[in-house]
This record gives structure tokens, C-alpha cells and sequence, in this order.
């Protein structure tokens, strides 16, 4: 492992904040770390940083705890709930979270592989079309990534699946990376994932995360054991810090209000079990008419 070496604390940061921005529009990254110790706050900024730097790179932060509802370096918040989905309330933005804190784990997997897809086949015709040039990088946060990039997550039997799959191993090449940030064990994470990161290490106190640092590097295993809160180690085969990140975001996103009314189908008044018996006499009717009787 090389450490890149610095001239000032600045320097360090600068580095640390440019080698980032360049690797995030080809690498996944990860940002791992112990509950409590400025994962969101120090991915703010970096996220802050990166904006101010590339004119040519969007966001969309996947969330379910409000780390980022009161305070994100993007424009909009969307509050995702079940009613306003199935509504077409909850609109398709970059720029943007969505808070899904109200749906279920598996209602959360559905929606961001829907979001995922909407944006990948959009980008994958115009990829077609000879226009993805014109587009900008797109990069989506992914709170509690293990949600959706789980140890088995690439293997279930649905259909969300190969859209995870095609992100993670071609969307690159539609200019779609992402940051996977976990308080879970690295090993948690999809193998797929963990051979195609780049890393962001903050304070690690599984056994299983210290023993694969430990494989490549005595000395950082043992001090990211005992580093610092909001202090951070970025690694893409290089070492870059160790640095400690200000909290520099303060902005709140402005809700986005769906502007048309949504006009939803009234519900028969027999519910669902009228409709059932409905269509068995009309079925009925029908056969006795075909059979002459």
C-alpha cells in the first residue's frame, strides 16, 4: 500500500476531497464505519465538495433514518410513503432524497430498484442514441447499503435483481456510480461490490473488517481501530489521509410538491370479494348461454 504524502493538513484534505470526486464517476465506494462517528456529516461535505468542483455530476441519496432530510447538499426532499407511491405522488429527480423510513425493507428494495431502472434504461437508450455524452454523471447514496447490496441480494429469485446486477457491474459505462454507506460488517456487502469498491474507512470495530485490512496493512488496521470521530481513510489501492472532515453543510432541502393533482380509480363499493363473485356468475352466465342452456 503506498500513502500519499502531504505537505499541510489543507494539502491532505484536498487531496483526499480531489481523489474522491475523480474516482466516483468510475468506482463504487464504500464508506464504512462504527454508528455515531460522522459518516453522514463527513459524506455531506465530501458530496458539498464534489458539487462545487464538477459542474458536470448529479445526486440521489436513497435514505430510511432522516440523516439527510433536515440537512443535504441537494435541492429536493421527497417523504416516501406507501399511499403517495402507489399514487404517483413520489416523482422521478435527481438532486434529491427520498426518505423511505415509512416503508417496509422490502417495499424499500422494490422502490430504489425502480428508481435505479428508470434512470438506467433512460440512459441506456441514449447511449443508443449517441446523446449520453450531453448527460451528466449520475451518483446515488445508498444509506444502509446492505439493504439493497446484501450478501445475497444479487442472487434473489425477483425482479429487481439483474437491474442491481447491470448497476453494479456496467453502469459505469452510463455514467451511474454510487456511495454504499454501512455500519454492517464489509462482509455483509455483496462479493460483487467488494471487488469493484474503492473504500471510505472511519472507526471499525468488526473483527472480519480489521482482519481484511490487517491482510494488506498491520499498521492501519490497528489505527482505524482507535481513529478518531469524523476522521477518515480513503483507500483505491493507494492510501489517502488519514484527515479529519468539517461539517460544512447546513442547507435543508425544499420539499417537492407534485404540482397536477393525482386522480386515483374509485374502489367498488362490493370490495374484492364482490368482483370475485361478480366474475364467477358472469362466467356462468356465459357458459350456460354457450351450451345452450
Amino acid at each position: 500500500m503506498v500513502t500519499v504524502q502531504y505537505q499541510s493538513e489543507a494539502d491532505a484534505l484536498n487531496k483526499f476531497y480531489e481523489q474522491i470526486a475523480k474516482d466516483s464517476k468510475e468506482s463504487l465506494i464504500q464508506l464504512l464505519s462504527k454508528a455515531g462517528h460522522g459518516k453522514t456529516s463527513s459524506l455531506r461535505t465530501i458530496i458539498h465538495y464534489i458539487k462545487q468542483t464538477n459542474e458536470n455530476m448529479e445526486f440521489v441519496i436513497f435514505d430510511v433514518s432522516q440523516a439527510w432530510w433536515h440537512c443535504a447538499p441537494v435541492q429536493y426532499r421527497q417523504l416516501v410513503t406507501r399511499e403517495k407511491w402507489n399514487c404517483g405522488q413520489i416523482v422521478n429527480l435527481t438532486d434529491c432524497v427520498y426518505e423511505m423510513g415509512k416503508l417496509t425493507q422490502d417495499e424499500r428494495r422494490v422502490f430504489v430498484g425502480e428508481i435505479v431502472s428508470r434512470h438506467y434504461h433512460k440512459r441506456y437508450q441514449a447511449k443508443l442514441d449517441g446523446t449520453l455524452k450531453e448527460m451528466p454523471f449520475l451518483i446515488f447514496i445508498f444509506e444502509e447499503a446492505n439493504t439493497y447490496f446484501g450478501s445475497r441480494t444479487m442472487t434473489k429469485n425477483d425482479a429487481f435483481t439483474p437491474i442491481f446486477v447491470d448497476f453494479v457491474s456496467v453502469g459505469r459505462n452510463y455514467k451511474m456510480r454510487g456511495f454504499l454507506v454501512a455500519t454492517a460488517e464489509e462482509g455483509e456487502i455483496h462479493p460483487l461490490l467488494r471487488r469493484r469498491s474503492s473504500r471510505i474507512y472511519g472507526r471499525l470495530e468488526s473483527d472480519g473488517d480489521i482482519s481484511r485490512i490487517r491482510r494488506k496493512d498491520k499498521e492501519l488496521a490497528s489505527y482505524l481501530k482507535e481513529i478518531p470521530k469524523y476522521n477518515f481513510v480513503y483507500y483505491n489501492g493507494n492510501q489517502f489521509g488519514p484527515v479529519k472532515i468539517p461539517d460544512v453543510v447546513k442547507h435543508e432541502p425544499e420539499d417537492y410538491v407534485v404540482s397536477t393533482p393525482v386522480v386515483t380509480q374509485p374502489k367498488s363499493s362490493g370490495g374484492w370479494w364482490f368482483q370475485f363473485f361478480a366474475a364467477i356468475a358472469i362466467f356462468l352466465l356465459f357458459w350456460s348461454w354457450l351450451m345452450g342452456i
